[in-house]
């Protein structure tokens, strides 16, 4: 009765704990991702117009759903003032931040005991890429917090099988669990990239290997065709074609990337896990397998080198390395519990040598934090953009169009919010990307072709061109699409590039090859 009282408390300090930190440190009327405001355009643009779920013109409304779904029941009240989507995305992500910390929780306490799913609750949440995620809107989020109600309610079923209760009785359980993997990946197909930990489970569980074929059998194949029926009863309408997965694996996953993006990748995975808390899962892998660990490296490993693998040639932003987080935890939570006491008998409980060494971790760790992942978009960066969305959409009519360059989605979807009769339109121009003019040159694969992509914006006033990734680092790309067409001479330029901080960053735009007339805001 005492262990278990000490797990609810503690199960409840982690709640507190998280809740604290989400609920102060998340996003209200902004941010912190592009991706998020593209799924931002998509609301508006399905509220606006009365449009169904799967028909919106919105990011991965195919792959993630069941997550707009969930948002869909508060289209009452987005459609009476549209300004209530960004703090209500925001808040719901929080909340799966937060709810996630009860299944983690269940789920090491079973295989590892309370010690460690204590530790491994606080590294998740220490780790970047699942506190930075957790503060703006991302259907990923939730598709971990069911990912992991599966993956306890499977620990859960096996007790209820060792107290012999008959298999009609465990049939609910099963069910249960299916629809909880069903649910991850409707909230997330990318999801499947955890899957990997559900035989590991089983094995978790000493069960045979004859055992374990069939039930992961069972949890992967069914939660996959539950999701295609589901997938297949939305109204779906492709933007484009060629929008389809199969599609966009063949442009994020083909050869070129992988050698290209290689460096760059890597760096991204160390930054999203924190480099100091990357070095010390490493150093702990070794220590699993010093200590022939076998069951733990199967569950942690092959879901780390699937996501590295697979994320690898697309790993802008290091958010896409978050699917592996947990079980990153576990196994720095596994070295922590078992090396400490170890230290403290070596140290033979010298109190000051034990808490400068406490002192000198907790330093380094905050030293590394500073080179880890952050939000891409702080909040004085989108509050500066969203400035800029007030001014153009306040703009007194000026003639003639106008071309704009700057980060801009955020920008249109704050044009949007002010008035659901601004019209938001992509358009994909005929003009490669700087990217895709390299990956032709270097690579023997040619891989698929990218274009740029611009939006055109129009009020009641004015007529804009967004384009869309108007980064200082694009001004090369930039200089070229202008002088290579000349569909935008005779507008207007609007540049409005800013540093992280949302400071405007100075720049000349008569530096441009094509001359257009320079409108100050």
């Amino acid at each position: 009765m005492k262990q278990h009282n000490k797990a609810v408390l503690g199960l409840l300090v982690l709640l507190v704990l998280a809740s604290v930190t989400y609920l102060f440190t998340v996003y209200t009327d902004t941010f912190g991702e592009r991706d998020s405001y593209r799924m931002l355009l998509g609301m508006i643009d399905s509220i606006a117009f009365d449009k169904p779920l799967g028909a919106r013109k919105i990011y991965g409304s195919n792959i993630s759903f069941a997550y707009y779904a969930l948002l869909d029941f508060f289209r009452p009240i987005f459609k009476a003032d549209l300004t209530h989507i960004v703090p209500i995305m925001n808040y719901v992500n929080a909340a799966f931040a937060i709810l996630m910390v009860i299944p983690f929780f269940f789920f090491v306490r079973r295989y590892w005991g309370t010690l460690i799913a204590l530790l491994a609750n606080i590294l998740l949440l220490i780790l970047p890429v699942w506190r930075v995620t957790g503060q703006y809107p991302h259907p990923m989020t939730g598709s971990m917090v069911f990912m992991f109600i599966g993956l306890a309610l499977i620990g859960y079923r096996s007790f209820l099988n060792s107290l012999s209760l008959g298999w009609k009785k465990l049939i609910l359980w099963d069910v249960l669990i299916v629809t909880a993997f069903a649910l991850c990946l409707m909230f997330r197909l990318d999801a499947i990239l955890m899957f990997p930990m559900i035989p590991a489970c089983l094995l978790l569980e000493r069960y045979p290997l004859k055992k374990i074929v069939y039930p992961s059998i069972l949890y992967s194949i069914l939660p996959v065709i539950i999701f295609k029926v589901m997938q297949a009863q939305l109204a779906y309408i492709k933007d484009k074609e060629g929008d389809g997965i199969f599609e966009q694996l063949l442009l994020w996953n083909n050869p070129a990337r992988y050698v290209d993006q290689f460096v760059r990748g890597s760096l991204l995975f160390i930054w999203g896990l924190n480099p100091l808390l990357c070095l010390i899962f490493l150093i702990s892998c070794v220590y699993l397998f010093y200590k022939r660990r076998y069951s733990y490296i199967l569950f942690i490993l092959p879901t780390v080198i699937i996501n590295y693998i697979f994320w690898l040639p697309n790993p802008a932003p290091a958010r896409h390395f978050i699917y592996l987080s947990p079980v990153v935890a576990i196994s720095i939570a596994i070295l922590v519990a078992d090396i400490f006491p170890k230290v403290r008998t070596l140290l033979k409980n010298n109190t000051k040598i034990e808490v400068a060494l406490a002192a000198f971790l907790i330093f380094s760790l905050v030293i590394s934090n500073k080179y880890s992942y952050s939000a891409p978009l702080s909040k004085p960066y989108s509050y500066g953009l969203m400035r800029l969305g007030t001014e153009l959409q306040q703009l007194e009519p000026k003639g003639k169009p106008i071309f704009v360059i700057g980060d801009t989605l955020p920008i249109a979807a704050q044009m949007q919010l002010i008035s659901k009769e601004t019209k938001v339109s992509p358009e994909e121009t005929n003009i490669l990307t700087d990217e895709s003019v390299r990956a032709q040159e270097k690579s023997a694969i040619k891989p698929k072709l990218q274009y740029v992509n611009v939006l055109n914006v129009e009020n009641q006033k004015n007529k804009f061109t967004f384009y869309i990734q108007g980064f200082p680092t694009k001004i090369k790309e930039i200089d070229r699409f202008l002088s290579e067409t000349d569909k935008y001479d005779g507008y207007y330029l609007v540049v409005n590039m800013l540093d992280k901080n949302g400071k405007k960053i100075d720049f000349d735009p008569s530096s441009f090859s094509k001359k257009l007339d320079i409108l100050k805001l």
